[in-house]
């Protein structure tokens, strides 16, 4: 069983309070009086399709609109959002002021969810759809949705070259309109670098100069402060002899107390430590150098240093990593010639790419429109345009996004007259029966399970909304098909039939609501559809339609 809608229910959006549809697949039609709310019932679906959440729709005095569904069986799109054994998908639309919610299966989702979901399963064809069907934009859509997978893969093959031709033609743009820039930018870095090798900078090297310079700066008062220190632990008289006696106290009642004999082991181990300390000061006071052209060399240095940090980072390894990303930047502005010449021969041979698969996809697209324009004009012979004439014209034009080529429906309505757009070549009336029958050609296409027609049949009347009613009863075998209309003789095709009907309440306020009709009230519906009152004469034709209609769609 394909999936179709077995419940809607709205509460809240424009004047309906709250209704609840069980709906059937085969062909189900809504009808009412003008301004009875048949319209809402389909913005509720397109909120369902993930459509703009208007706050205007919210019913006035209400602090927000909801629209639920259920779709018998789920799509498979929907697999994500269900658990073991869900034999239904039930899917929500909630709008308020600044927000509005989703639900998939009871669960939060994004407003794209729904669209991927529902919009898989109802497809809702409104009045702008006729107005969009002069656009270039919507006529080379409909055309390679009609060419099916074959269209498909030709225009995936298209956009794959073109975008590869396209990012190679900005770039090779990018690097011819920026040779001035670029011949700057490299006298810059060169100038840089020229600046930073001079210095040659090494990571973490300014502790290392700032420690050598503190030694050159103070070494006389370094050198002086080592020979004092020096003296006072080894010359006689000092740390050293002191140290000495001590010990030499002590080792004369050695092993006699325990308590003694450990302060006589410190005392040695002192005046060894002194000892050594003498020698090792006397050996740096020796050593230290007194440097002066060394340390105007380091000073310097550290000028340099400072220099650079200033202009190219905070220390000297941030200008070491500045200088290695400057080298990458002018290696590859050096290649901008050789990159340039590799971009134009590359930008030359994607082009020609690009025009190959363009061509395939014009033919793929020439096939495609002769069938649909057989298809096309088989529906309109039976809407009562058997002479017209329709042509898919695909024209060669520049490469774009979606091809190199200019679609245009054209119509010749009667015999002798010459193809011309559609948009100029129909009146309201044509142009409603021709986009009519591109939505059925579109159908048996691709096989939507839910199809919603708004008021399809504006613009004609007698025996050719007959014949749309035939149409649409015949498009509803195997799938569900719900239409909105205005007329009687399409009303009588219906497997089922709602009436939409506004009632007043208590508080003055008007409600809509939703009744199915069947029998004698089906009847006195399209009396008053037919002729705008309910008298017998009126019933008597209706009855005789819907008869005919019935009979029309059993037959078919």
């Amino acid at each position: 069983m394909r999936p179709h809608l077995s419940e809607l229910r709205i509460r809240d959006v424009g004047v309906i309070d709250e209704v609840s549809l069980e709906l059937e697949p085969g062909l189900t039609v809504l009808t009412g009086e003008t301004g009875a709310g048949k319209t809402m019932v389909v913005a509720a679906l397109e909120l369902l399709l993930g459509g703009r959440a208007d706050t205007d729709r919210v019913r006035g005095g209400a602090s927000r609109a909801l629209v639920e569904g259920v779709v018998t069986p789920p799509p498979d799109e929907a697999g994500e959002w269900l658990d073991d054994g869900d034999e239904e998908l039930v899917v929500s639309r909630e709008v308020a002021s600044g927000r509005s919610r989703a639900r998939l299966g009871g669960r939060l989702a994004p407003v794209s969810g729904l669209a991927d979901v529902v919009g898989a399963v109802v497809e809702v064809h409104g009045q702008q759809d006729t107005a969009r069907l002069s656009e270039p934009t919507a006529q080379r859509e409909l055309l390679d949705r009609s060419g099916g997978a074959t269209v498909a893969r030709a225009l995936e093959a298209y956009r794959e070259v073109y975008q590869r031709w396209r990012a190679a033609a900005d770039e090779l743009a990018r690097l011819e309109e920026g040779g001035r820039d670029r011949a700057r930018e490299l006298d810059r870095l060169r100038f840089e670098l020229a600046e930073i090798d001079a210095v040659d900078p090494q990571p973490d090297e300014e502790e290392e100069l700032a420690g050598e310079l503190a030694r050159l700066e103070h070494a006389e008062s370094l050198q002086a402060a080592a020979h004092g220190a020096a003296s006072a632990l080894a010359d006689d008289g000092g740390a050293r002899d002191a140290l000495g006696s001590a010990v030499a106290a002590l080792r004369g009642v050695a092993g006699v107390d325990e308590r003694l004999d450990t302060l006589l082991a410190r005392l040695e181990g002192l005046a060894a430590d002194v000892q050594d300390a003498g020698l090792e000061l006397g050996r740096y006071a020796d050593e230290l150098e007194l440097e002066p052209e060394r340390l105007e060399h380091l000073r310097e240095r550290q000028a340099a240093l400072a220099a650079l940090t200033r202009k190219y980072g905070p220390s000297a390894a941030a200008v070491v990593e500045y200088a290695a990303e400057a080298r990458e930047r002018l290696g590859g502005l050096e290649g901008g010639d050789e990159r340039i010449a590799e971009l134009r021969d590359e930008v030359a041979a994607a082009e020609r790419r690009v025009s190959e698969r363009a061509e395939e996809l014009r033919a793929a697209r020439r096939e495609a429109g002769a069938a649909l324009a057989d298809v096309v004009a088989g529906h309109l012979a039976d809407l009562a345009m058997a002479d017209a004439t329709v042509e898919v014209a695909v024209e060669a034009t520049e490469p774009g996004p979606y091809g190199a080529d200019r679609v245009t429906f054209q119509l010749a309505a009667n015999p002798g007259e010459p193809m011309r757009p559609l948009a100029k070549a129909a009146s309201g009336g044509e142009r409603s029966r021709v986009a009519l029958a591109l939505r059925l050609a579109l159908a048996d296409a691709d096989e939507t399970p839910v199809l919603v027609f708004d008021e399809v049949d504006a613009g004609v009347g007698g025996s050719v909304a007959l014949a749309v009613g035939e149409k649409l009863a015949r498009l509803a075998r195997g799938r569900q098909v719900l239409c909105v209309t205005h007329l009687a003789q399409l009303a009588a095709h219906a497997d089922t039939h709602l009436v939409v009907a506004k009632d007043g309440d208590a508080d003055g306020r008007t409600r809509a609501r939703v009744d199915r009709v069947a029998d004698a009230e089906r009847v006195d519906e399209l009396a008053r559809m037919l002729s705008g009152s309910s008298g017998q004469a009126a019933a008597e034709h209706a009855a005789e339609l819907l008869d005919r209609a019935q009979r029309a769609v059993s037959d078919a």
